[in-house]
Order: structure tokens, then sequence, then C-alpha cells
């Protein structure tokens, strides 16, 4: 078979040139290139296609195998010269920019020696009709404006051979580029704020909307900020490719879609009514990412529509603490998913006018604490509709804050796990420290500033020491410090004196088996929900135990319901989470049922952790799971008012009063 004769042919001539490359390899003395040869031997034996390649053994290699990527590789860039362009009044000096459907070029106009920036598409384009219109659509909308915050167009040509869009010269960079390089002050990024917004409110007067918001279609110019202040005109709106009118299109070019997705408002995601309520929305996606460095949405084009459509982003404060607060509302307010809940362009100038950076006045009677599981702002301050406004403390190995600003106290070795307030306003923390045991306590007595005063409750198995601190209360001039270890309450004065304990381990009443929280009625009675007992123990303020609450599966049975949090108000009201039920029970002073509302758990929260529970002023109730992150709010009547996230895990929470004139912002 000729076949077979040739196969073996080759084979031999294979063989004999691999032969070859071995003595030749040998011959120059040389071990590397001899192995090479082996290697390229047993490589054209097996028939596979050979590349020759510089270096030893790397002489013969197999060529590798292409594989095939989704994302696009940017061709080597080569020196090319710049294009025969030319133009019957403009004469073309240098290109100063690419896109994907153009280029931008420095031009000096004939007959009066003006530098433009000429945007000239590129050839291949042409011949689409709706590149065309959508490319000089730009032109016309351009040419209707007058505002030192947009670009200029001086004129344009679409007649074969020219077509270009000649434009004011801008000096600087993008956006875009400036904060990938830095991060702007927050004085200069509401500037920059401000100065768009005036802009946008020009075209949006002019029946334009411009769709397309985002860094890469602003331009900074160079000296735009002059002792720390925006020049007019030194920031310029550009790009304005997409703009429509009133009456919108469903244009695209050449098959992309129109607009942004990390700037998109939802409406236009969703291929929804497009109107000056988007810009907006666009315009606080940017302020968002001026003010904490990163952008709201981050994946996938899918992943950022499908975000922009359902999820709110974190809050510009949580995200950064030094974000004034007032800056971060009206951010959030900005980018409400609903249009009509946004500002206009009008009220958010006036804002930013009337002063979104400066100190937060928190003159609130009564704040949240939260001690939260970060190292930036680990014990932090909310108001009482449950909105982040102060940091007190860091985590370890980060400087403590204050309103967000920088400050030399040291930070807390650990995320509070436990806290309680007496009535002037003093915090106490429960503090995991045990790497420094012996030389500070568990506790720690924080001023209405957040800076230590003392600690006490050492780590250890003597009078007035700790284990395991899970939760503390404060009445009657005393607080109660419950060990979950030593299982036992121990209680100090207000300057971390051991005044005794009670408790233990034990059958009996009065002993725990697994205690979780600890409470305290301004009677004077402190509270223990035991956990593995399924009850809430009841003592006197110096341990004698005088019963206890329980509640029965059903009435037929002597098995108890599994009870998952603990509270007292200041009116001497006690709330028990009734895990059974799945619902909050509140007994009055006097120890009878007043009523229950329902507590329900949500998917991804800790199920064997126990509620932290935390009467308000005025009734209402605050609920989160620990270890959670989802702080729910329900009215004195038992009705859920809101569920905010906090996006961190919440290890503690208590209500601290706040003494006239005290303000650390």
């Amino acid at each position: 078979m000729p076949e077979r004769a040739l196969a073996v042919l080759a084979a031999v001539l294979a063989a004999g040139l691999a032969v070859g490359l071995l003595v030749l390899g040998l011959g120059a003395g040389t071990p590397e290139r001899a192995q090479a040869a082996l290697v390229a031997a047993a490589v054209l034996l097996m028939g596979a296609p050979l590349v020759v390649s510089g270096g030893s053994a790397a002489l013969f290699r197999r060529r590798p195998v292409r594989v095939q990527r989704t994302e696009r590789v940017a061709p080597p860039r080569s020196a090319t010269p710049l294009p025969d362009l030319h133009f019957q009044d403009y004469e073309v000096l240098e290109r100063v920019g690419i896109g994907g459907m153009g280029s931008v070029y420095r031009a000096r106009h004939r007959s009066d020696g003006r530098t433009v920036a000429l945007k000239v598409p590129q050839d291949k384009y042409l011949a689409d009709t709706k590149f065309v219109r959508r490319f000089y659509r730009e032109a016309e909308v351009l040419k209707r404006f007058n505002h030192p915050g947009i670009v200029r167009v001086y004129d344009f040509r679409m007649e074969d051979p020219e077509h270009y869009i000649a434009m004011e010269f801008l000096d600087g960079e993008s956006l875009e580029t400036l904060m990938d390089r830095e991060r702007l002050p927050f004085s200069e990024a509401v500037q920059v704020v401000r100065a768009l917004a005036d802009a946008l409110r020009h075209i949006h007067m002019q029946n334009v909307i411009h769709r397309d918001i985002k860094p890469a279609n602003v331009m900074v110019l160079k000296g735009a900020f002059r002792d720390g202040r925006l020049r007019e005109g030194g920031v310029k709106l550009m790009d304005f490719g997409i703009a429509v009118g009133k009456v919108l299109t469903r244009l695209t070019m050449t098959g992309a879609r129109v607009g942004t997705p990390i700037y998109m408002a939802p409406e236009q995601a969703k291929g929804g009514r497009v109107d000056a309520r988007s810009d907006v929305y666009s315009l606080g996606l940017l302020a968002y990412e001026l003010a904490t460095g990163d952008t709201a949405f981050k994946g996938s084009y899918e992943a950022v529509v499908h975000q922009q459509v359902f999820e709110a982003p974190k809050p510009p404060k949580q995200v950064r603490l030094e974000v004034p607060g007032k800056l971060s509302d009206l951010i959030l307010h900005m980018i409400e998913k609903d249009p009509a809940q946004r500002p206009g362009l009008d009220e958010v100038i006036a804002r930013i006018d009337a002063g979104v950076l400066e100190d937060e006045t928190f003159s609130d009677p009564w704040a949240l604490a939260l001690g939260v599981e970060e190292r930036r702002g680990t014990l932090r301050l909310l108001d009482l509709s449950g909105k982040l406004r102060l940091s007190l403390r860091d985590g370890p190995g980060s400087p403590s804050l204050a309103t967000g600003q920088e400050a030399a106290a040291p930070g807390l070795p650990a995320a509070p796990r436990a806290l309680a307030a007496d009535d002037a306003g003093h915090l106490y923390a429960a503090v995991l420290d045990y790497g420094r045991a012996g030389t500070a306590g568990l506790i720690r007595q924080l001023a209405p500033d957040g800076t230590e005063l003392r600690s006490f409750g050492r780590y250890g198995l003597g009078d007035g020491e700790l284990l395991d601190p899970v939760s503390l209360a404060w009445a009657g001039g005393q607080l109660y410090v419950l060990d979950g270890e030593a299982l036992r309450v121990n209680v100090y004065s207000p300057a971390g004196e051991f005044r005794g304990s009670f408790g233990g381990r034990g059958t009996g009443p009065g002993t725990f088996e697994a205690p979780r929280t600890v409470a305290a009625t301004p009677g004077g009675e402190v509270l223990v929900l035991d956990m593995g007992r399924r009850e809430v123990g009841r003592f006197s303020p110096t341990g004698e135990y005088r019963g206890r609450y329980a509640f029965r599966l059903d009435r037929g049975s002597e098995g108890l319901r599994e009870l998952e949090g603990l509270a007292a108000g200041a009116d001497g009201t006690v709330y028990i989470v009734d895990g059974v039920a799945r619902k909050v029970r509140r007994i009055d002073p006097s120890g009878t049922p007043s009523g229950a509302f329902s507590l329900e758990p949500l998917v991804g929260e800790p199920a064997s952790a126990p509620w932290l529970l935390q009467p308000g002023p005025e009734g209402q109730l605050y609920a989160v799971r620990q270890g959670g992150q989802m702080l729910r709010t329900f009215s004195a009547a038992g009705d859920l008012v809101s569920t905010r996230d906090m996006y961190t895990p919440v290890l503690a929470l208590t209500l601290l009063p706040r003494p006239p004139g005290e303000n650390p912002a």
C-alpha cells in the first residue's frame, strides 16, 4: 500500500534526522543541545509538528495549542504615522485620542489659527446611516448650549469627503484618569459634582437628557483648582453622543447597548422611560465614587444591571467613615430607585451650597451604640432612625475615629461583643483582650466621646475577674456582667470596683446552664436569659433568686419553648423572644403578659445566635441577630417600622443617653 510505504519512509527520515541532530549536538560538546535533539527525535517519531526556537533545551518545542479566549487582547502599539487627513478649513497637527469608533485630533483653523479638537469617525462606519445620524446629532445638540461646564462645538461637516466635528480643545484629562491616579479631597469632589449638576441643569432646560454621565465623559482641565477652588469652566461635561430630547429613541450604535451600566439608572436598565431624573441618578453614582473611591455596583454587565434594578448600594458613610453624613445623605437621595423620590438638580445644588461638608451636629438626646465586626469604626453611633452618624472607636491596628477624622487614641484590641450605658452617657464595652491578660481588663469604660477612662474585670478565675463576658446591663448605679464561661454574674461599681457575684453552675434555682443575656429593670430586678434551661431567671440587685419567666410548648406539655432574646425597658417592661412562635413577648412591670408581635428571621441570619433587643425611649424596640446585620425597628404597638442593613455583623447593641452639649462631632 503506497500510503503505508510513505508512512514508513517518513518515520525512517524522522529517525534519521533525530540521530543526525543528536550527533550534531554531541559533536558540539553541549549536553543541553544533545538533550534537545533527543526530545526532537521523540517528538518527530510521534508525528508532532515542531517550531524552532532559540535557547539550549528549548531549541525545539511543541507548537502551543491556541485557546479561544473571551477577553479581547489589545494589539501591540506601533509607531504609525499620522493618517493623511486633509480638510478644507482645518490643518491636522496630531492625534490626541483614539476610540473604537473614531479619533480625536488637535487641529488649527486655517483662517484664524484657532486650535480645535477634531472628532473624526472611522471610514468603515460612515456607511452606517444610524451611526452617522448619531455622530452628528451630538454636534447638533452641543451647538445649542452655551455653558462654561459644557464642551463647545464650533462647527461640523457631514459631506463627503469630509466628516468631522470641530470642538473646543481642552487641555486636561478625564475625571476617570484623575480618579485612577488620586483621590480628590471632599471639598474638590463636591465642587466637581456641583459644576456637573449646573451643566446638567442647563441642558435639561433645553429639553435634552445626557443619558451617559460617567467619569470618562468629564474633562478636568489643567489648573482647574486654584487654592482648592474650582475655577469656572474647569470641569467640562462631554460626549453627548447618546443625548436625546424628551421624545426618546432606541437608537444604538453597531449593536452596542446604549449607556454605561455602572452609572445607568434603573429605569434605563429596564428599558423604560428616561428623563432628567435619570441623569440625577447617574450623577449620584459618580458622586458616590468620588466620595468613597469605589463604584456602587460591580460585576458583569448583567450583574450590574440586576443590582441597579433590585439592590441598594452600601451607604457612602458605611464604605468610608470619613464621608460627611450630609454628603452621604445627599448621594443616597440622588440614587433612589424610584425616580419620583430623587431630588431635582435645583435641590442638589441648593444642598451643596448650604454645606454638605460641615461637621454634623448630633444633638439628639439618645443614640444607638453598636459594636460591629470591623477594623474601622468598630464602635458606632446611630440616630434613632438607624442611620450611622458617628464612629467613636476603631478596632485593632486602626487609629481611633471621631466623625471620620484621624485621632491619636489607639483602637480597641477587638470589637465590643457586649455594650451597656449608664445615666451619664458612659459606655461600658466587653472587649476580649486575652493577648494582654493581666495588663488590662476585659471591660472598658468609655467617655461619651469614645475616650477610654478605665478598664477592669481582668481575665482570670479570682474575685472580680472574668473568663468570657457575653452580656452587660446597667441599673441602679451598678454594672452587671454576665460571664458565659464561669456561669455567673459579676457586679461592679461605676468605677469598676467589684461588689460581688451570683449564679454559678448547678441544677437548682438561681444557677445556670447556658446563660447568654443579662438585663436589669429600673426597679433593680436583674434578669438572666438561660438558653440551656429555656428560662429567664429573676434576681434581686444583690443576687437573691426570685423566680423565672418561661413558656410551655402547649397547655398539656411540660416542655418549654426555646428563648432567644431578652431586654428590659426604662418603664420596667420586659421583652422576651419566643423562638418557637417567632415572636417578642411583652411582660408589663406587674409581671402580666401584655401582647406579642412577630419577629421573623431572614435568610442568612445566624440561627443559633441570640437576638439583641433594645427598647427605645418612646416605646419602640430595636432588634438584630447577634452576628447578623439587619436592624429592625418596631413601633410601640409592635408594628415593623423599618429594616435597615448595617452592612457588617452586629455584635452588641445598647441605648446611649447623650448629655446636653455633648457632641463628639
